[in-house]
């Protein structure tokens, strides 16, 4: 049995996913995930099914689904496995082992990559944890704020952890691996400077100083036409060693690739306060 976060939010098994049903028992679920093995009151869970104000129904709304829910892990034998959905006064808390929920398993692996000292080890661990993700988190949820915030956290470890690998493919002297990796994210996230930067520099290093300056003028003026405001420090710095010409530094230890920087905690895997609430 598995629970999947990192992408559509369902429960793996043996036979395949469970049939969790409609979108709002999809969100109750990940709800409960996002604080495995704590307490989840009945109000938290309404501001997750609902954006404003919630039917006069809501909980007995939220109970069946509890209820659903419930049946479908009994079904799964769950129990073998240490997962319970457990009723605490006036509120709920999903039990299970944090091996079987992707989104500990990602901040796990992250915890290993810091530890290594060989940057093809923290390679190896970096790309292990990305290949968890199966497409945008939390997707199949409604999408109330609370878990956009989650969402977006979980995003934003993820883009870390790009950047992350990117630099320690950098410090490998594998420049052209970490423009792959840094092209996707630009591509998708087009005003996230850092990512630029370190595209930059990567283009740069592995010989492609004319494309890396094309980015450049690229990241500018959509910052310009969408934001209104001019390249930040770290874009700026990038551009500017490539106009003087420095060296291409294997060791990666300039413009956006250096040192291997932690990434952030995953929302419900111990995160001092992720957005929207939902850290514990």
């Amino acid at each position: 049995m598995e629970f999947r976060l990192l992408g559509t939010v369902c429960v793996d098994t043996l036979t395949g996913p469970l049939p969790l049903g409609p979108a709002k028992r999809r969100s109750l679920l990940a709800a409960l995930l996002l604080h495995a093995n704590t307490p989840v009151s009945m109000a938290r869970l309404t501001d997750c099914l609902w954006d404003d104000t919630p039917p006069l129904h809501a909980r007995t709304v939220i109970q069946g689904h509890v209820s659903r829910l419930r049946a479908l892990l009994m079904g799964a034998d769950a129990q073998a496995y240490g997962v319970e959905l457990a009723t605490l006064g006036d509120a709920y808390v999903l039990r299970a082992p944090e091996t079987l929920l992707d989104s500990q398993r990602f901040e796990e692996l992250l915890m290993l990559a810091r530890e290594q000292r060989s940057p093809a080890d923290t390679v190896l661990m970096l790309k292990e944890a990305l290949s968890l993700w199966q497409g945008p988190a939390l997707s199949g949820t409604y999408a109330s704020a609370p878990l956009q915030a989650a969402a977006h956290a979980l995003e934003e470890s993820r883009l870390s952890t790009v950047e992350q690998l990117a630099r320690a493919y950098g410090v490998l002297g594998e420049h052209h691996r970490a423009a792959a990796v840094l092209r996707t994210e630009a591509v998708a996230h087009p005003m996230r400077e850092s990512v630029a930067a370190g595209l930059m520099t990567a283009l740069y290093r592995s010989g492609r100083q004319s494309e890396a300056l094309d980015w450049f003028h690229r990241t500018r003026r959509l910052l310009a036409d969408e934001l209104g405001i001019d390249p930040g420090r770290e874009l700026a710095d990038a551009y500017a060693q490539i106009l003087r010409g420095e060296p291409a530094d294997a060791s990666g230890t300039r413009g956006g690739l250096g040192g291997l920087a932690h990434a952030p905690n995953v929302p419900g895997g111990g995160a001092p306060g992720a957005p929207g609430g939902l850290g514990r």
